[in-house]
């Protein structure tokens, strides 16, 4: 028989024990969540922990990295303004009249040696078929012996025979010559109240040595004296009196030089500061005042030169503004084409201008050798490439560009400009300041003033360059070297005068010597 009450009792130890082992696991079960939980916290508190010191370590770190890092940006920047302002130093150091607009006479002792000319390949000296040349007697000697401007002689070495070699010997032989000019008793003129005066010549050779030879008058007079044993001793002061009844003399050639440039297509024009110690003072309605002496220094006045082929009419002003273009009288009224240097004043006058090719050139030579910059290169060398196919042009007897060359200049010209702006722009954009200014106003004059840059190839007559005036007034530069300045206002103004009068017999060749002695003589010359 089955017994239920072990069964039963079984029964209950199990589920007794069924019980202990449940709350046991629940138990454990409790005891892992709590550790669990507390092994999460431990983690988090590492982590913190953790990080707390690796911040507290790498912190210092990063701040100094920081400061470095800003301590190397304002060394590059302090870098790059120091690379700008060497290239900039640089720049100013490497200018002179070859590459900028600067005059020759501030090119300091170490002048630079120009030569923009291109090897042609050919060996140096005279070419094959250039014609030599030798001492010779002119062509016209015997008219010049007839005119009495020549005095020849005959030395025999033959003993009379009749056939003969001859060899000449050019040489000049100086003597004084004396006039007697005798009169009825009570009839002598006004003019020869003197019984001794100055000839026409020796006052035409005064002048010219003095202005054209540029001999001080003390030299000049010991000269005389020297050549004429002693028959001439002339003074300072009479050489300056020779001078201004000269230019007194003069006033119907200067209108006639005036009248002369008025009517051409062309007048060149520039100017020079030269010094004085006196100036004459204007009020605001270009009256003049009276002249002002310079005390311990002197003044910086302007001479100014008017000039085309054939003449030359120089002035003199206190300043170089546009009151004394105005007083000279010349530009105010002409109609035709005026060529300068970019004097923006000379804009307001004439109908068309001509703006120097040269400068420019020289300023983009300066732009691409010391400001590094290679756009200025590439237009230096258009601008020359267009000046020599102009020049090849009129050797072969053109009197004009084709108009498929020159729209292809032009448009030419065109793109080089928006290039320079583009190159311009990228300066901006690098914060290359001291290149951006120094290229800025090169473009922007290219770009504006476009029609008178490219007018020597529009019109053929129209030069290339202003060399024509800087030529004129080149020595006027030689004279201030010398003489050191003027002493006095009426002084410059006789030169001026005088130099105008000499450079236009020169370009039309004309005699000097005999030109002045007719003006002394009351002859016209160039009227």
């Amino acid at each position: 028989m089955f017994d239920w009450i072990t069964a039963h009792k079984k029964i209950n130890a199990a589920t007794r024990e069924a019980e202990n082992i449940q709350q046991k696991n629940e138990r454990l079960d409790a005891e892992n969540q709590e550790l669990r939980s507390r092994i999460a916290a431990l983690e988090l508190e590492i982590e913190a922990r953790i990080n707390e010191a690796v911040e507290e370590a790498i912190t210092p770190i990063l701040v100094e990295l920081a400061s470095t890092k800003e301590e190397l940006a304002a060394a590059k920047e302090e870098l790059a303004a120091a690379k700008a302002e060497i290239t900039r130093l640089n720049a100013m150091i490497n200018l002179n009249s070859s590459n900028s607009s600067k005059p020759p006479g501030q090119d300091g002792f170490r002048k630079p040696i120009h030569n923009s000319r291109e090897k042609s390949g050919r060996k140096r000296g005279g070419q094959k078929g250039h014609p030599g040349h030798r001492l010779s007697l002119p062509e016209n000697l015997d008219e010049l012996v007839d005119r009495g401007v020549v005095l020849k002689e005959v030395v025999d070495h033959t003993d009379g025979a009749k056939e003969y070699e001859s060899r000449y010997t050019l040489d000049i032989r100086f003597y004084a010559f004396v006039t007697e000019h005798r009169y009825p008793v009570g009839q002598v003129p006004p003019e020869r109240y003197n019984e001794v005066t100055y000839g026409d010549v020796i006052k035409t050779l005064v002048v010219l040595l003095s202005d054209e030879g540029m001999i001080s008058g003390n030299r000049l007079a010991e000269i005389l004296k020297d050549i004429t044993h002693g028959v001439i001793n002339i003074s300072e002061a009479t050489i300056n009196n020779f001078r201004s009844e000269f230019v007194k003399k003069l006033s119907n050639e200067m209108n006639a030089i005036k009248s002369d440039l008025d009517s051409g297509k062309i007048i060149n024009t520039d100017d020079t500061p030269m010094r004085s110690a006196q100036r004459m003072v204007f009020d605001k309605d270009g009256s003049p005042i009276g002249l002002e002496t310079a005390k311990g220094k002197s003044f910086k006045v302007t001479v100014r030169t008017y000039s085309n082929e054939r003449s030359t009419f120089q002035t003199v002003n206190p300043g170089k503004g546009k009151d004394g273009v105005e007083r000279d009288g010349i530009l105010p009224n002409y109609k035709g084409i005026i060529c300068h240097d970019h004097d923006k004043k000379m804009y307001k006058y004439g109908e068309a201008h001509g703006t120097c090719g040269e400068h420019l050139v020289r300023e983009l030579k300066g732009l691409h050798e010391s400001w590094n910059i290679p756009w200025a290169g590439k237009m230096r060398e258009f601008m020359l490439r267009m000046n020599n196919y102009k020049n090849k042009d009129l050797a072969d007897g053109q009197t004009a560009c084709s108009e498929e060359v020159l729209a292809a200049f032009e448009s030419e010209y065109d793109e080089l400009v928006k290039e320079g702006q583009e190159v311009l722009d990228e300066l901006e954009l690098n914060n290359e300041k001291s290149r951006h200014d120094e290229l800025r106003p090169r473009v922007k004059r290219l770009r504006e003033f476009k029609d008178c840059y490219l007018l020597f190839m529009r019109d053929y007559d129209v030069p290339f360059t202003n060399n024509l005036s800087e030529r004129d007034l080149r020595i006027d530069k030689t004279k201030q070297k010398i003489s050191g300045c003027f002493r006095s206002w009426d002084g410059i103004k006789d030169y001026v005068t005088i130099r105008s009068f000499i450079s236009t017999l020169k370009k039309r060749n004309m005699n000097l010597l005999d030109s002045f002695t007719l003006v002394f003589q009351g002859v016209p010359v160039l009227y």
